[in-house]
This record gives C-alpha cells, structure tokens and sequence, in this order.
C-alpha cells in the first residue's frame, strides 16, 4: 500500500516538473512549484521507509513462525514416540494401558494446542492450513479425554491411541506445509492442493 502511494506521488512530481499544460505557472511561480515538489519528495521517502520497513518486519514475523512450526513439530515428535514406547508398545507386550495412563495421562504437545491463539499463526497461516489445524486439534483432544477416561478398557484405549498416532502424524504434516510454503519452497496453490488431500485423511480417519 505504502509503496503505491509513493509511487503516485512520484509521478504526480514528474507531472509538475515536465507537463507542458504547467509551463507558464512554472515560469511565473517557480518558487512556490518548488516548495510544492520538495514537500511531495519528503512524503515519497517517508512512504518509501514505511513500505520497507513494513516488508522487512514481514520477513521477521514469518521468520518467527517457522521457528515456532518447527519447535511445534519436534513436539508432536516426541509426543509419537511417546504414545509408542510408553502406551502402545508396552500393551503389545501385555501391561495394562489403562494402569500406565493412570499414572501417566496422554496429553497434547502444549505448543500445537497453543498455536489456535498465536497472533503469528491468525496473521500468516493459510485459511485452509488453519481449519486443517482446527480438525487436528479437536480430534486430538477427543482422543486424549478418551484416552484418560478411566470408564473405557484397555482395548479400547489401545485403538484411540493408535488414532491418536496417526493423527499427531498428520498435524505434523500440516504444519511442514505452512513451513515449505513460508520457506518459498512450494507456492500457494501448491499447498491448498496438498492440504486438501490431507483435510480428506483427516475426516476419514475420525
């Protein structure tokens, strides 16, 4: 925006300087002309300060939310190879899950359940990539109640926590998109395209 309107007042300076309709004003108010052209030129390097300052703070922000996707995912991460080493690979092996979740609840990666609220991601993350983020979180936390809800048996929590794998797995696939397409590694459309292949998986694997 900023850089548009520089770039008119630009060429409003060129009009004064080289029209031909202003060519007796300028030979008769040259003075005037000129603090008219020097106060023009003193707001064309204010927009264009503002115009870059505005880009170069951009850049930053979306800097930032890389930073926090990639510290997001190494939490999901850690959140997969928990579910598999200490809940589903210990029920292989014949413990009680229900007893191990007593002691040790599941719960979701607190930067992923975090990232609804975070200004950066209301601000840079697709709206596509945002409601894909949405029906991960809300079957993730459908699956934890589930899976610490002291009701259910050990069977069925040993299949909510497979789904609940599976889907810490695509909130992870999610969020790589968001981080190729800030990188400049995929475009746009790129990523709807693959979002909307990933939305499908998610719904069918409620």
């Amino acid at each position: 925006m900023y850089i548009i309107i520089a770039v008119v007042l630009v060429l409003v300076v060129i009009f004064l300087i080289n029209s031909s309709k202003l060519e007796n004003f300028r030979s008769k108010r040259g003075r005037t002309l000129e603090f008219f052209i020097s106060l023009i030129s003193t707001f064309i390097g204010f927009f264009f300060a503002l115009s870059l300052n505005t880009m170069l703070s951009d850049i930053t922000q979306k800097e930032n939310l890389v930073k926090l996707l990639d510290a997001t995912n190494l939490s999901l991460e850690n959140s997969e190879m928990k579910t598999k080493g200490m809940y589903l690979n210990a029920a292989k092996k014949g413990a009680d899950i229900s007893e191990i979740i007593q002691y040790a609840p599941v719960e979701i990666p607190k930067l992923y359940s975090n990232l609804e609220t975070n200004s950066l991601v209301s601000d840079y993350f697709l709206s596509n990539a945002f409601q894909a983020y949405i029906l991960c979180n809300d079957n993730l936390q459908t699956f934890v109640k589930g899976a610490n809800a002291t009701n259910a048996s050990s069977e069925k929590k040993t299949l909510i926590l497979e789904k609940y794998l599976a889907y810490l797995n695509l909130a992870k696939q999610v969020n790589t998109l968001e981080i190729k397409r800030l990188n400049g590694d995929i475009s746009q459309s790129e990523e709807d395209q693959e979002l909307q292949k990933l939305t499908q998986q998610i719904i069918n694997n409620q």
